[in-house]
């Protein structure tokens, strides 16, 4: 973020996304959380101290696969409640409060930015990689974190139910009208695996039944066949067939 040129002032974090979201990076953020963890009021931001140390912008980014995965769930949540308090005006008008022009991606900037509040109230480790030399440098050690995390917030049991929840509601067709979250990922919670398992159970019963009721078919059809022709066991070659006689030929020594 310190090399971004939109940051010449080098402003830290939170002014830093104001800036580049008309002014109003905090509220979204602030409006956002509280929607997601269904809270009515929420006082301060998560903490993004000036430690000296930089964080990414531009979605300049990597993660370990278990890490990605984690983040995806935080991330489908946070993008869907922040949908929520936009779409309607942005599909409508392509504006929105984070943007003072028409933008038809008005909040992707609040979201290039998302990986460093999950990563950091996660308790990853953050580490900067140079693109020319490089070179490898942690920034906001672990140790430096310490009471300054919303750990809560970020932990994964909690998110992780938080997400069964929804996936539980997309299951279940409850809501009406336009709703993000489901079309940004998979909706797995224990009610579909459990759904799963009983389609594959009854596909196995309907396979097996059809093998039932062809087999007795078929045997059906074997009881019932007419016969086609009747066999005639020829004469012996030293007898000849007259009529209802038979002559038997002699032959004299």
């Amino acid at each position: 973020m310190d090399k971004d040129p939109r940051n010449p002032l080098q402003k830290p974090f939170w002014s830093f996304c104001d800036a580049i979201n008309a002014g109003n990076c905090r509220f979204a953020y602030n409006e956002t959380l509280k929607k997601m963890y269904s809270i009515k009021n929420l006082d301060s931001l998560p903490p993004m101290p000036e430690d000296g140390d930089t964080w990414s912008v531009m979605q300049s980014w990597a993660l370990p696969t278990r890490s990605f995965l984690e983040f995806v769930m935080f991330s489908r949540m946070f993008v869907d409640s922040l949908d929520a308090q936009i779409y309607e005006e942005h599909h409508r008008t392509n504006r929105c409060y984070l943007s003072l022009t028409k933008d038809k991606h008005c909040y992707s900037r609040v979201l290039e930015l998302l990986v460093n509040v999950w990563a950091y109230h996660s308790a990853r480790r953050i580490v900067y990689i140079d693109p020319e030399t490089g070179l490898m440098q942690e920034q906001h050690k672990q140790k430096n974190r310490r009471g300054k995390m919303w750990v809560k917030w970020f932990d994964y049991t909690t998110l992780k139910t938080m997400d069964e929840d929804l996936a539980e509601e997309a299951d279940s067709d409850r809501r009406v009208g336009h709703w993000l979250w489901p079309w940004t990922g998979e909706i797995v919670w224990r009610g579909t695996l459990e759904k799963e398992k009983q389609k594959k159970n009854l596909e196995k019963e309907e396979k097996k039944k059809k093998s039932r009721d062809k087999l007795s078919r078929m045997r059906s059809r074997s009881g019932r066949q007419k016969v086609i022709g009747k066999y005639v066991k020829p004469p012996p070659e030293n007898e000849t067939v007259t009529g209802n006689s038979t002559l038997l030929n002699v032959v004299d020594a």
